[in-house]
């Protein structure tokens, strides 16, 4: 089994890492393509891969083609895919709203499979949701589900509407929830706490709430209230949240996210 990235950025490391970490193939099975010498130098370097400036050895030599370029580049790969893939190779891709039909279209195959990571795959904590064609054999089928668990956690759906939705959700919800720990870590300073222990704080916090969360029989909902005593510190910030439509900001949010990444498959 041969193993091919076409684009070599984060996130393909982060895929390229949990192979061979996990030891499903090894590094002179991976071959890998980008249009920054440095970038391809550096995860040669790094891992011992083949690397190379251009796609065509990657779509002519490799069983598994990820393509990890940007979601706005897939029709400059049109001259390289277009009835050069065999039928006992799949084209797997993680661009962010671009449809199993594009996909189809600039490569003119059948056996293709869809799938949304997010970035703490990078330590082995993603959550992967993905999707294949009927025409993906069992045995790649069989290899995409090792891969995706060697970067964390993998669900596979039936639909592309429910990828879609999870690219809102859970591939740039690690942006959402960052942009919450640094507005935490400024609050902590504002009110007077020394850089390091608010940011120690709020990471702190952060863990052991979510581990709360994952071990308890209660909703999230139920545990926010069970902090909230009447007439105390908490209620007095959640007021605020409330007053300022803090939940209704997430949501619109999530669907601005979700409405962006349909009109990216357009």
């Amino acid at each position: 089994m041969k193993i091919g990235f076409i684009g070599s950025g984060k996130m393909a490391e982060a895929i390229i890492s949990g192979i061979l970490n996990s030891g499903i193939i090894d590094s002179e099975n991976i071959l890998c393509s980008d249009i920054n010498k440095e970038r391809i130098n550096y995860i040669s370097n790094k891992y011992k891969t083949s690397t190379f400036g251009n796609n065509s050895t990657i779509i002519d030599k490799c069983d598994l083609i990820f393509l990890c370029v940007k979601p706005q580049d897939i029709n400059k790969l049109k001259n390289d895919l277009y009835d050069n893939l065999r039928e006992n190779q799949s084209l797997l891709s993680i661009l962010a709203g671009i449809r199993i039909s594009t996909l189809s279209n600039v490569s003119n195959h059948k056996s293709i499979v869809r799938i949304m990571p997010n970035t703490p795959a990078k330590i082995k904590k993603g959550v992967s949701v993905w999707i294949h064609t009927k025409e993906t054999s069992k045995k790649h089928v069989e290899y995409i589900e090792m891969i995706l668990n060697s970067i964390g956690a993998q669900y596979k759906v039936e639909n592309e509407e429910t990828i879609e939705m999870a690219t809102a959700l859970s591939a740039s919800g690690p942006a959402y929830l960052f942009y919450f720990i640094e507005s935490l870590i400024e609050s902590g300073e504002n009110i007077g706490l020394p850089k390091d222990l608010s940011e120690k704080l709020t990471l702190g916090m952060l863990k052991g709430s979510l581990d709360l969360f994952q071990v308890s029989n209660e909703t999230a909902e139920k545990l926010r209230e069970n902090v909230t005593s009447p007439g105390g510190t908490t209620e007095a910030a959640i007021n605020i949240l409330q007053n300022k439509n803090f939940k209704n900001t997430i949501i619109e949010a999530i669907n601005a996210a979700h409405k962006r990444g349909l009109d990216l498959g357009e």
